[in-house]
């Protein structure tokens, strides 16, 4: 499971860094400590798993919550347990006082790993509009999404589909953890990945540009750093 974690105390941050190096299902793209930043980069990037604190100067964590796509999950982190019910009526996953133990981490973690299996053996597939017509698109049948504008190319194994609908309205429709955006053009499925070079990958007989901006995530999924 992908995640991010944004809290304005760097002492935070770096408890939060460990302890997720400590779970192997876990994968722990970057830190934040501004909150427009955070929303920037899930703009970019399909993201999991928020670990959130709650006292920021510019944007409580609560009111940042709200903002953020439907299937991005959330463990609150904060020192004040006044938020508790509103932290959960927002649908957190969890809410961890700090100071956090590692247990009581590794608690909410396992929460929400439980929800992702949940979600993902009930989400298979999606529907597509392709003119007057809607066509049925598995999840796992898709290699890469390529952009051009308003239009999508969605490449599966025997077809291509093509819909019209910007990139980044269908990016949080993707399973996270499935998908990786490698280009401001490109959607690639992790399982697709034949080869990776310098600047461009393999994807069954395509070969995909990588912008410098997302290599740093295809690299720490694949474990070549």
């Amino acid at each position: 499971m992908n995640c991010i974690i944004l809290d304005d105390e760097p002492a935070a941050v770096a408890i939060l860094e460990r302890y997720i190096q400590k779970v192997p299902d876990f994968q722990h793209l970057q830190s934040f400590h501004s909150p427009t930043e955070a929303l920037g980069f899930i703009k970019q990037q399909a993201v999991e798993l928020v670990f959130l604190d709650i006292q920021m100067p510019d944007l409580l964590g609560t009111d940042l919550a709200k903002l953020l796509p439907k299937e991005t999950q959330v463990i609150f982190t904060t020192a004040f347990s006044d938020y508790a019910v509103e932290g959960f009526s927002l649908r957190a996953v969890d809410y961890l006082l700090k100071p956090i133990s590692f247990p009581r981490f590794l608690e909410a973690c396992n929460r929400a790993l439980e929800n992702r299996t949940q979600r993902n053996s009930t989400n298979e597939y999606f529907f597509v509009k392709d003119g007057h017509d809607w066509i049925k698109t598995i999840w796992n049948d898709i290699l890469f999404i390529q952009s051009d504008g308003n239009l999508l190319y969605i490449h599966e194994k025997d077809r291509k589909v093509i819909t019209r609908m910007p990139l980044k309205d269908i990016i949080h429709q993707l399973p996270v953890g499935q998908f990786t955006r490698v280009h401001k053009s490109y959607i690639v499925s992790f399982t697709a990945i034949k080869r990776i070079e310098r600047h461009q990958l393999h994807v069954q007989n395509a070969i995909i540009p990588i912008a410098s901006s997302y290599r740093e995530t295809l690299e720490k999924h694949f474990g070549l750093k």
